[in-house]
């Protein structure tokens, strides 16, 4: 591909990755903290969001880092996580923080090219993790599944 296609890439990814870093801003809002609290569930995406904007629109300005349009299962692999973390995204009140981090870390695994056997345990693994390290190491609750209260 041409050095103009890798330029254009760039600044798509860099349009995309703005848009997903507002949506995460102004969705964090929604999310309360619990009595006493002084970070809520809230936070982690406020944190993560602000670095991502300012990186998104220093891609938008200054594009061709790389110069170089993606191959099309590249191309795919990245369409397909942004949909599997707003899937994650839309799922995990309802369904609860540990089937959904399951299911999302487990695909994400899968995306990356690792076979079943390798991204099940993996991602029991890096789920349970992260949800002891949420919920009793830094103390902020995560969303329950629906009728299972500990």
């Amino acid at each position: 591909m041409s050095e103009r296609a890798g330029t254009i890439g760039d600044r798509l990814a860099g349009a995309v990755l703005l848009v997903v870093a507002v949506v995460a801003w102004w969705l964090s809002h929604g999310f309360t903290s619990g009595f006493g609290q002084t970070i809520g569930p809230g936070a982690f995406p406020r944190l993560v969001s602000v670095p991502l904007g300012l990186l998104s629109l220093y891609l938008i300005v200054r594009p061709g880092i790389n110069q170089r349009w993606p191959e099309r299962a590249a191309l795919v692999r990245q369409l397909c996580l942004l949909a599997l973390l707003m899937a994650y995204a839309g799922l995990i009140q309802p369904l609860g923080f540990l089937p959904t981090a399951l299911l999302t870390v487990t695909l994400m695994i899968r995306l990356f090219g690792a076979g079943w056997r390798q991204a099940l345990p993996f991602g029991l693994l890096l789920t349970l993790g992260l949800y002891l390290l949420f919920e009793f190491a830094l103390g902020m609750p995560l969303p329950d599944m629906p009728g299972l209260d500990w």
